[in-house]
């Protein structure tokens, strides 16, 4: 909702002009009797030239705003379809590190930053820090790390390679075995 103390006084000023200029140029002149009727008529074109450039401003904003949607709209189309390619073409490694959050059933996992496969998702922005970036230094330090919230829709069962409902044993357990050491670790196994 609108908050009215957000508006700026210069969108309040142009508002007024427009508003003031727009009624006295289409209220007939019967209404405006005496002198004040005729500094009107005298200063209508200054009225008239009001409510253009007030309506001008009102309208500029307007096509500013469609512009930003339209231009954000495209571009999120075009970042969503780029993340769409990137999940397509995931190596053995990078598609291990995303089961893991299957696995652990867990929006939020700790992993190095530093592998590869987990350096390489960062980049092309599939995962992200789950509570903002880290201000210190640590480049061997394991930072809780989440997938975009662009990416999650895209990430399916068979993106992943998996298929729970047609799973064999043993490619449940090729699965568990071609997990990274380090989710072995964090879940204190070995």
């Amino acid at each position: 909702m609108l908050d009215l103390r957000e508006v700026s006084p210069l969108n309040w000023f142009m508002c007024w002009l427009l508003l003031s200029c727009t009624l006295v140029t289409l209220l007939p002149d019967s209404l405006f009797a005496g002198a004040f009727g005729l500094w009107l008529a005298d200063y209508r074109l200054l009225f008239v030239l009001g409510m253009v450039v007030s309506a001008s401003y009102f309208l500029a904003h307007g096509a500013i705003l469609l512009f930003q949607h339209v231009f954000y709209r495209k571009q999120r189309l075009v970042r969503q379809k780029l993340l769409k390619e990137v999940l397509d073409y995931l190596d053995a490694g990078e598609k291990a590190v995303l089961r893991e959050f299957v696995i652990q059933r867990k929006s939020v996992i700790k992993l190095p930053v530093t592998e590869p496969a987990v350096k390489n998702l960062l980049e092309q922005g599939i995962l992200t820090y789950a509570y903002g970036e880290p201000v210190e230094p640590g480049f061997s330090a394991i930072k809780p790390l989440m997938i975009t919230l662009e990416a999650r829709p895209l990430l399916t069962f068979k993106v992943l390679g998996l298929n729970p409902a047609n799973m064999t044993e043993e490619q449940k357990n090729q699965i568990l075995n071609t997990r990274p050491k380090y989710a072995y670790k964090q879940l204190g196994r070995n």
